[in-house]
C-alpha cells in the first residue's frame, strides 16, 4: 500500500510539473486591459500601434482579441510581440495563435499575416524563424489556428514571439486571439 501511495504522489508531481510548463505567454487571450480599445494588450508590445491593438469587435474566447492592420502605404507592416527572456538554447518552441479575417476590412491583394520568432543575444536580433503566411483566403467566420515550431539557436538568450501583418500591394486587417507558446 505504501508503494502505491508513493507511486500516486510521483505521478501527481509529474503531472503538476507538466501542467506548469504549459503556455509561457502571459495574457494569451488578450483580456487584460479590458475596455482599452486600441491599447497594447498587457505584457505585449506593438509597433505602428495606431494600426493595431485591443478590440471587442471579435474574440475567439473571452471578450477581446487583437486587431492587426498596417499603415496605408505600400510595403508597410505592423504587429505585436511578446519578449521572452528565458530562452534555453536547443529547446524547441511551438508558437501558435488563432486568426480571423476582418469582415469590415478583409485582407486583400498581396497582404498577409505571419508568425515569427526573433532570436536575441544581449537584446540584439541574431536570426529569425518565419512561420507560414495567411492572406485573403483566411476565413471571416471561423477562427483558424496558425502554428510554427523552431529550435532556439546556441547563442540565444531571449526571443520575441511576433504576430504581424505585411501590407505589400494589398490591404486589410485580421484579428488574433489565444496565443500560446510551449517549450518542448
Amino acid at each position: 500500500m505504501r508503494h502505491l501511495l508513493t507511486a500516486a504522489v510521483v505521478i501527481l508531481s509529474l503531472h503538476s510539473i507538466a501542467y506548469a510548463e504549459g503556455n509561457i505567454v502571459p495574457n494569451s487571450g488578450f483580456e487584460e486591459l479590458k475596455g482599452f480599445s486600441g491599447e497594447n494588450p498587457a505584457g505585449w508590445w506593438s509597433w505602428n500601434s495606431e494600426y493595431n491593438g485591443l478590440t471587442s469587435e471579435s474574440g475567439r474566447t473571452g471578450d477581446q482579441s487583437v486587431y492587426i492592420s498596417s499603415a496605408p502605404s505600400r510595403g508597410s507592416h505592423s504587429g505585436i510581440l511578446y519578449r521572452y527572456r528565458n530562452v534555453v538554447p536547443g529547446k524547441t518552441y511551438v508558437f501558435s495563435c488563432f486568426v480571423l479575417n476582418s469582415s469590415k476590412d478583409p485582407i486583400s491583394g498581396d497582404a498577409y499575416g505571419q508568425l515569427s520568432i526573433e532570436w536575441l543575444k544581449n537584446e540584439r536580433e541574431t536570426e529569425r524563424t518565419w512561420g507560414i503566411i495567411w492572406g485573403p483566403e483566411t476565413s471571416k467566420t471561423d477562427w483558424t489556428r496558425q502554428e510554427m515550431t523552431a529550435t532556439a539557436p546556441a547563442e540565444a538568450d531571449a526571443c520575441n514571439f511576433v504576430i504581424q501583418f505585411f501590407r505589400r500591394d494589398g490591404s486589410g486587417a485580421y484579428y488574433a486571439d489565444d496565443a500560446t507558446v510551449e517549450v518542448k
